[in-house]
């Protein structure tokens, strides 16, 4: 089986650990596990013994989890290993090869890379920039009209930050129903909303909902690699079965502070926490933006980052990696989000380091005659 390299991921790989300041997460800056348990409760996981656990989920996890979409229950929940792996084992279960997808983009191209190794017929489907990231009806109608088993979108979107209107949503599910295919909404950024309310959750809105997240991105616990399907109870039970072959189940260590970060009343209080430090970085990038003549974005809406269009010829990729080596600082290729003249940086960072990367973006800039 062969599979294209993954290029955001294998670059995050080689040289996040390697640079001053990385401003390629997409998350909040992390918790610490004092800052989600009391201190009995972080005590007490010293004398855990480090058994399996439950490989579907704790059942207070599953609960927990539940609870953030109106209407599930802990039947419709299937815990794994990140997001990653609960949008794999779904393709697995629910799309055979051959089978056409449609993948709305630019976005995390994991369903790309992965579905079309997997032997599906993937199409991208791509969102109209000068609408705020938004579906395009028209190419959304022609591209069902032969026929297609999942639709596969991001909201809010990654690396836009854009949360999808309620006539992109609206075309969405009727696209969805129209061709009894199954719509898969990877919903990791929803409560990391930057200006607006919470996203509205797409669960729920149609039977054929697979919603996938994790605790990584709005929750603040990359670290864990903990995350979630919620679906119809077929959709948990067949991909649970993927699951046996794959991972088996999560960790028990981080079932255990996951539950504690999707009980009700922390979990509010943690995406507070995230809710602030996002403002606060989003207005420190505005200001930048503004004062210079050859950057523009759209404000995100929710998620830590900032996708950033530039005017001058030079490569995102070649950006990139330039910056990197001649300052130290890490920033996302558009490229790798399959859309060019455009990087994206991190706003769910520490402030400083938010600053000092863009200080030192200012200087890459000016000594190439860019500024």
């Amino acid at each position: 089986m062969q599979f294209d390299t993954f290029l955001m991921e294998r670059n995050q790989t080689l040289f996040e650990n390697g640079v001053e300041i990385n401003l390629t997460e997409s998350g909040v800056h992390p918790c610490t596990i004092e800052e989600i348990m009391p201190a009995d409760a972080a005590q007490a996981l010293l004398s855990l013994p480090l058994g399996y656990g439950w490989t579907d989920g704790r059942p207070d996890l599953r609960s927990a989890i539940a609870s953030w979409y109106p209407g599930a229950s802990a039947s419709n929940v299937l815990v794994t290993n990140g997001s990653s792996e609960a949008t794999m084992i779904t393709l697995m279960a629910m799309v055979d090869p051959g089978d056409r997808v449609l993948f709305a983009v630019p976005n995390f191209m994991q369903v790309d890379g992965l579905g079309r190794a997997l032997g599906m017929n993937v199409q991208r489907l791509p969102l109209l920039p000068d609408q705020g990231w938004q579906i395009d009806p028209d190419a959304q109608a022609q591209a069902v009209s032969g026929g297609v088993k999942l639709i596969a979108v991001t909201n809010p979107g990654n690396p836009t930050g854009a949360v999808l209107s309620p006539r992109s949503r609206e075309v969405l599910l009727e696209a969805a129903r129209k061709a009894g295919a199954w719509l898969l909404v990877d919903e990791i950024y929803r409560g990391g909303e930057i200006d607006g309310a919470e996203t509205e959750t797409f669960y729920g809105s149609y039977e054929r909902v697979i919603v996938t997240s994790s605790l990584s991105k709005s929750f603040a616990c990359p670290g864990l690699r903990l995350g979630w399907i919620v679906g119809p109870e077929e959709v948990v039970e067949e991909a649970a079965k993927r699951q046996d072959y794959t991972t088996i189940g999560s960790g028990i260590l981080s079932q255990i502070v996951g539950a504690a970060v999707m009980a009700p009343e922390n979990r509010e209080r943690i995406l507070a926490r995230g809710r602030a430090l996002l403002r606060e970085n989003a207005d420190i990038v505005q200001s930048w933006i503004e004062k210079r003549n050859r950057w523009s974005w759209q404000r995100p809406e929710a998620g830590g980052m900032a996708f950033l269009h530039y005017d001058f010829d030079m490569t995102s990729e070649a950006l990139s990696n330039a910056f990197r080596e001649e300052e130290s600082v890490f920033v996302v290729a558009g490229s790798w989000f399959g859309i060019e003249n455009h990087i994206r940086i991190g706003i769910g960072v520490k402030t400083e380091h938010l600053m000092e990367g863009l200080a030192r973006l200012d200087s890459f800039l000016a000594r190439r005659g860019l500024a």
